[in-house]
């Protein structure tokens, strides 16, 4: 509960510009004493603001209201409320050139989404009404956002810390999880390249720069822009605090398929670091060339897979599977001419048992023209010929092939 105190010393908060403190009165997460009761409420909030010169009067007025509709379950007004406060707020930095009221609006627009996320998980009988209201309040948070960045990346002042500038990473976060959220990653173009397009971006928060690399890599992922989403989302985790063992599995789930395709194989030690037991036996798969193996392991996994957004990803690996199922092979035979007969029969037992030998020469043909093997298919003597000197190319010169072939087709 707010005592008198308590909210009379928003009033000092407000005069010594302390964005911090006002900060910590407005959020609505991780503080059981912000609860609705008949003692915190708008009528005793009134009564001490009839005594006392209170600033942020209409502020805190509204920030009961919203604590009265969260224990209500009446989010669609807890959000109205939330956003006429972060209204105010944005109307008080357009005015004012200084920064110190940053962090109060950071706080506010973080518990704005948190309430279009519960307006959203919140059962309704009416649900097409509730959907109409719900891209409401997605349109409506995304506009305020957008007037929020307007007003901090045309403040250049210098530097920037002393400017509302450095917050438009932060800023730019909020709107990639709500555009991640509904996969509309194509509404975020403009924004990510501003940022990379800043000056100051090696200036921004660790916190703020790991999240914009993970959901600009999530975002890459999406659009089959695979090296670039590779690249960022290693930022990500390095740059990602140690003790972040949360948020570095989160980065891994996405970032493992990704080195896969190059070739690269996670570590047993860093999948039992971050309890990855999902892609230990996808690994081993890949590694012995058990193609059986690999699909089962993909389609067991499906759902997870997909919620992680990586399992069209991984449905790419294939082609490193028979790669490496035929590597093992001629390591075995070590002879560069091997009878299809003799490949028909390696897919019956290590891919499918109805291989016949038509399937199993379009596979090879395919893998010669994806540049997954180096060689020919001789018609004739019905026999495949491997290249003498490197027939199997590494894991990123056949994703370096395969994406090459994709841009020339302008399938980018």
């Amino acid at each position: 509960m707010y005592t008198k105190d308590y909210v009379l010393s928003t009033t000092t908060f407000y005069n010594e510009e302390n964005g911090s403190e006002l900060a910590n009165f407005f959020s609505l997460r991780d503080n059981s004493s912000k609860e609705w009761n008949l003692k915190n409420s708008v009528d005793y909030l009134q009564k001490i603001s009839e005594d006392n010169e209170l600033d942020f009067e209409s502020e805190i007025i509204l920030h009961l209201s919203v604590l009265k509709s969260i224990g209500e379950k009446k989010y669609d007004d807890a959000f109205r409320g939330q956003l006429a406060i972060l209204q105010n707020i944005i109307k008080y930095l357009q005015s004012d050139s200084e920064n110190w009221m940053v962090p109060l609006a950071n706080t506010i627009c973080v518990d704005l989404r948190y309430l279009l996320n519960a307006y959203d998980k919140y059962e309704s009988t009416n649900k097409k009404l509730k959907l109409e209201k719900y891209n409401d309040f997605q349109k409506k948070y995304i506009d305020i956002m957008m007037m929020y960045f307007r007003i901090c990346s045309n403040d250049i002042r210098a530097p920037a810390r002393q400017s509302k500038r450095w917050t438009i990473m932060f800023i730019v976060n909020q709107m990639l999880k709500v555009y991640h959220k509904i996969k509309k990653f194509h509404l975020t173009t403009g924004l990510t390249k501003t940022i990379f397009m800043c000056p100051d971006k090696n200036t921004f928060p660790i916190a703020h720069t790991v999240t914009f690399y993970y959901y600009t890599g999530c975002k890459e992922i999406f659009e089959g822009k695979f090296n670039d989403a590779r690249e960022n989302l290693t930022i990500a985790f390095e740059g990602c605090h140690r003790s972040s063992i949360k948020n570095k599995t989160l980065i891994l789930k996405k970032l493992i398929p990704l080195n896969m395709l190059h070739g690269i194989m996670p570590s047993k030690d860093l999948l039992n670091k971050y309890n990855l037991d999902i892609f230990k036996d996808l690994t081993e798969s890949i590694k012995m060339g058990n193609v059986q193996k690999f699909r089962e392991c993909v389609d067991v996994n499906e759902v997870h897979y997909m919620k992680c957004g990586t399992y069209l990803l991984l449905q790419k690996l294939i082609n490193l599977v028979y790669r490496n199922l035929f590597k093992k092979f001629f390591l075995i035979a070590n002879n560069h001419i091997i009878p299809v007969d003799t490949i028909t029969a390696i897919l019956k037992k290590f891919d499918d048992p109805d291989t016949d030998y038509d399937k199993a020469q379009s596979l090879l043909v395919n893998m010669i023209y994806r540049g997954t093997l180096r060689g020919y298919l001789s018609h004739a003597h019905k026999k495949v010929v491997l290249s003498k000197k490197d027939p199997f190319p590494t894991g990123k010169q056949v994703f370096d092939k395969a994406t090459k072939s994709i841009n020339e087709i302008g399938h980018n």
